[in-house]
């Protein structure tokens, strides 16, 4: 059988569709499943893919979190730039009680997770994950977006 690749793009909130589409994979794509070798992403799409190899019985709580985040930025007066308001924190928190404690083990060279040096605005893409905590950061990392998503970036391997 071919292996199957699967690419999610970065969406911020429109993440909530490829859920959708993940949580129709599970329902009704078990040939898909079945040849599926990897998953890539950047931002929204990179959560979308981690929970999808990680964590894909989690994936209606990851549509509540979703649609409680959103509704939670909408609340605040200036949305996500309204001051004391921290975009990144919340997204931790919800990647926090999706990922499983072995996530890492299970994303390494499969999760593709696509990030840009902040400084030199080259692309990497990051497949091996030392720890919960590096894949975790590798997530923030790739959706963090400047100004929205605060002023200092997210730091990955030092960077």
């Amino acid at each position: 059988m071919t292996a199957v690749n699967v690419s999610f793009a970065a969406c911020g909130f429109l993440g909530i569709y490829q859920l959708g589409a993940v949580g129709a994979f599970l329902r009704h794509g078990d040939k898909l499943l079945a040849s599926l070798k990897s998953c890539a992403g950047s931002s929204a799409g990179a959560l979308v893919a981690a929970v999808m190899l990680t964590a894909p019985d989690k994936v209606k709580v990851c549509k509540e979190f979703t649609y409680n985040f959103a509704e939670n930025v909408r609340q605040q007066r200036f949305g996500a730039v309204t001051p004391g308001y921290n975009l990144m924190s919340k997204l931790r928190e919800g990647i926090e009680e999706m990922l499983p404690v072995d996530a890492h083990v299970l994303a390494s060279d499969r999760l593709h997770v696509s990030l840009t040096h902040s400084r030199s605005g080259k692309n990497l893409i990051v497949s091996r994950f030392n720890s919960r905590e590096e894949l975790i950061q590798a997530l923030l990392a790739s959706s963090f977006v400047p100004l929205y998503a605060g002023l200092q970036p997210v730091k990955f391997r030092g960077e």
